[in-house]
């Protein structure tokens, strides 16, 4: 005698197939993360070696922090566009690191950049693994902190 099976491929293939999906979704949205933390960290790079190169108006002056907050929101601007960047913050820190023996005014400075960058997570049910709370939202904030020194030239 046999017996039917009619329907036992389905049955199983329902219990199976949202475990697999879901696996693929998660794949799939680190994949989306990495990208997306490699192009924060870059960002935030950037922005430093921008600030740092342009913060000193005359050689062995002061930091002028106003105009590095500027060039650096410039620059933001003209990376990522106007749009993505109005949807990032960055804050730039100068600390003082040290006065060159040489030279007593020149006052050595790192600036240090921090920026909170906004990932949309875009794979269903990813948002309860990964995204930041409130989850339902499925959003995830990177943050990524650059440390470089400021470019002070020492001609008189």
């Amino acid at each position: 005698m046999i017996k039917r099976r009619d329907g036992q491929t389905v049955i199983e293939l329902m219990l199976i197939l949202p475990v697999f999906m879901m696996i693929i979704f998660v794949i799939l949205e680190l994949g989306n993360l990495a990208y997306h933390t490699i192009l924060a960290h870059h960002v935030s790079y950037e922005l430093a070696r921008v600030g740092s190169l342009v913060g000193v108006r005359k050689a062995s002056g002061a930091t002028d922090n106003s105009r590095v907050q500027g060039k650096m929101k410039e620059a933001l601007n003209r990376i990522m566009g106007l749009r993505r960047a109005q949807q990032m913050q960055f804050a730039a820190v100068l600390q003082r690191t040290g006065v060159d023996p040489q030279v007593r005014r020149h006052v050595n400075e790192d600036l240090v950049v921090t920026l909170v960058y906004r990932v949309d997570l875009v794979y269903p049910l990813t948002s309860f693994i990964f995204a930041d709370e409130p989850k339902r939202l499925g959003i995830k904030r990177i943050r990524a902190t650059v440390r470089m020194p400021v470019e002070r030239p020492l001609l008189n």
